[in-house]
C-alpha cells in the first residue's frame, strides 16, 4: 500500500508540473503581476530547475565498478552530497507554493514532495 502510493505520488510529479505551468503561461499572463504569481513562478522555477539537474547528476555521476568495489564508496558519497542542497531547494519550493495562487498549491506541494521522493529512491544504491 505504501508503495504504490509513493508510486502515485511519484508519477503526478508531471502531470503538476505540466498543469501549473500551463495554467501559469496561458491565465496568469493575461492577470496584473502581483506577489502571488511572482510566487507562483519562483516556486515552479525552483522546482523545474530541480528536475533538469537530476539526468545532470546522472550523467555526471563517476563510474564505479559495482563488481570490485573500486569507485564506490566515491561514487555514493558523490550522489549523497546532491541531497542536502536539493532537498533544501524542495523545502523552499514547498513552503513558497503554500502561498501560490490556490488553484495551484495542490499541483504544486505534490511535485516538491514527488520530486523528492523521486530523487531520494532513484539515488539509493
Amino acid at each position: 500500500m505504501e508503495f504504490a502510493l509513493s508510486m502515485i505520488v511519484i508519477l503526478a510529479v508531471p502531470v503538476g508540473l505540466i498543469y501549473s505551468w500551463f495554467f501559469y503561461l496561458t491565465r496568469m499572463r493575461r492577470e496584473p503581476a502581483s506577489w502571488r504569481s511572482r510566487v507562483t513562478l519562483l516556486a515552479l522555477g525552483i522546482v523545474s530547475v530541480v528536475c533538469v539537474l537530476w539526468p545532470v547528476m546522472a550523467v555526471r555521476m563517476p563510474k564505479a565498478d559495482w563488481g570490485t568495489g573500486l569507485g564506490v564508496a566515491y561514487q555514493a558519497d558523490w550522489v549523497e552530497a546532491w541531497h542536502p542542497p536539493i532537498f533544501r531547494a524542495l523545502g523552499v519550493a514547498l513552503v513558497l507554493s503554500l502561498f501560490a495562487r490556490p488553484r495551484l498549491i495542490g499541483p504544486l506541494v505534490v511535485a516538491c514532495i514527488g520530486t523528492a521522493m523521486f530523487w531520494l529512491v532513484s539515488t539509493m544504491p
